[in-house]
């Protein structure tokens, strides 16, 4: 579905044959409310991007800082990233995916290991390919942190379109019901 055809992108869950596990679109999860985005352009909402086909840029340079909570723990099995635009450059070139960090800032995630780095082509980028990740590096997940790194057009501003994680939530876990000890 093309980002600017107005259609959102179909949900699904769906049973992966190689683990026998159920392997769902994570929005549910996902606490939009406080998704926070550095670096992006103030025209564009970074909660879009993960209910349906939105839109979100960065604002002075290619790169994207977008840290997304979940409500309750997660493992994600894989993840589909999509920027495609007739009329835009800059989609991403190096995407890396870090646990648990939701306080990194832009100096930070270029010198940590991330969790799992993704190289997508235009191709995959189109077509909102997903991106298998090491399943064990993915377990037990409150939160994402994703880096846009560089783009593949050395233009001055990223986008993305859509993010879709993949996997199932634990139960039991939702961190809207935790309260603070003290």
């Amino acid at each position: 579905i093309a980002p600017n055809s107005g259609v959102p992108p179909l949900r699904l869950s769906v049973r992966t044959p190689e683990l026998g596990a159920m392997e769902e679109d994570l929005i549910k999860y996902i606490d939009t409310s406080k998704i926070v985005a550095l670096n992006h352009d103030k025209k564009t909402a970074p909660e879009s991007i993960f209910n349906g086909v939105g839109l979100l840029k960065s604002d002075t340079d290619e790169q994207l800082l977008i840290v997304v909570p979940f409500v309750e723990k997660v493992k994600i099995r894989s993840v589909a990233v999509c920027a495609e635009s007739k009329d835009e450059e800059g989609v991403p070139g190096t995407i890396k995916l870090f646990k648990d960090c939701p306080d990194l800032d832009f100096s930070d995630a270029e010198d940590a290991e991330p969790t799992a780095t993704l190289e997508l082509s235009r191709k995959d980028l189109a077509n909102g390919t997903k991106q298998k990740l090491k399943y064990t590096k993915f377990q037990s997940v409150n939160s994402i942190t994703i880096f846009v790194e560089s783009n593949q057009d050395d233009a001055d501003t990223s986008f993305l379109n859509n993010v879709t994680f993949y996997g199932q939530g634990i139960k039991g876990t939702n961190m809207n019901d935790l309260k603070k000890a003290g």
